[in-house]
């Protein structure tokens, strides 16, 4: 066992300053002191010079500050917009299929040449339990698992239903994480 057995002394009469609880106070009051000042010294120093601030804590400050969101993120299911501006979708289904909590949809149409696309796809955010099936079941990486966190909450749960307009998102914006899917494919993947 890593730890030991410590033995409750249990009945046993407290000092006057153990029921004062002050050392405790102290002692506190030094830990917070002994954070407070060197990062507040680092922020005053940053100020005045207009270098970036230096912290030793693992702090962000978020609206101004964005997380680096790794690769492996499973954001807000998009679907991908190809180069030529349509969706690489081919409304086969089987995103919709493959999703436990069903919250897809779609409605497939052929084209003039003979391909399928999606006429109508919908996705209900409220539902969506952000598994990432629906990115493994689709054949032609045409829905991804973004790295978008920032709208997916809402007070009303009618503006969660996004439609095919919504969801569309560039290639190129997409990019890290299709090659994040490849090489989790092809079993090249540093999780």
């Amino acid at each position: 066992m890593a730890g030991g057995y410590y033995k409750i002394k249990r009945g046993e009469s407290l000092t006057f300053w153990e029921r004062l609880y002050l050392p405790e106070i102290f002692r506190g009051l030094s830990v917070t002191t002994r954070h407070f000042i060197p990062n507040w010294i680092s922020t005053i120093i940053a100020y005045i010079t207009r270098t970036p601030e230096k912290r030793k804590i693992m702090t962000i400050y978020y609206p101004e500050e964005l997380p680096e969101i790794p690769d492996s993120y499973r954001g807000k299911p998009v679907l991908v917009r190809a180069g030529n501006g349509a969706t690489k979708c081919v409304a086969c289904g089987l995103c919709e299929v493959a999703c436990p909590p069903k919250c897809i949809s779609i409605v497939g149409g052929n084209r003039s040449d003979g391909t399928r696309y999606p006429e109508t796809y919908t996705l209900d955010g409220s539902r969506c339990i952000f598994c990432g099936l629906c990115e493994e079941a689709c054949p032609v990486e045409a829905i991804v698992m973004s790295h978008r966190y920032q709208d997916l909450c809402e007070h009303d749960r009618s503006k969660m239903i996004y439609s095919k307009e919504d969801l569309l998102v560039p290639e190129k914006d997409l990019q890290s994480r299709l090659d994040f899917i490849r090489r989790r494919a092809y079993g090249k993947c540093n999780y």
